[in-house]
């Protein structure tokens, strides 16, 4: 868990992403049960990572709309990063 002032952030890592539907589905309901504005997904560089991200990203695009760089930038402000983001690790 990641907080600010009036904010929550989820904190997921997945190190062997396979099925975009399953994970986007679980992580809904992390957020919905947790009360969290959103979800820091942690992903490896991997080649089976990067084929993932290939694979569903017009899926991971509408539930992680914020750029990595942008995200970690407001984290390391102490700003609420605006949403959800994938960070490759």
């Amino acid at each position: 868990m990641i907080r600010g002032d009036g904010w929550r952030y989820g904190t997921e890592a997945e190190l062997y992403p396979m099925d975009g539907q399953a994970l986007i589905r679980r992580l809904t309901l992390k957020q919905r049960d947790g009360a969290v504005d959103g979800v820091i997904l942690l992903l490896p560089d991997t080649r089976q990572a990067r084929l993932f991200r290939h694979e569903f990203a017009d899926l991971l695009a509408s539930d992680f709309p914020i750029s990595a760089r942008t995200a970690l930038e407001q984290l390391r402000a102490g700003a609420d990063p605006g949403g959800s983001a994938i960070v490759i690790i």
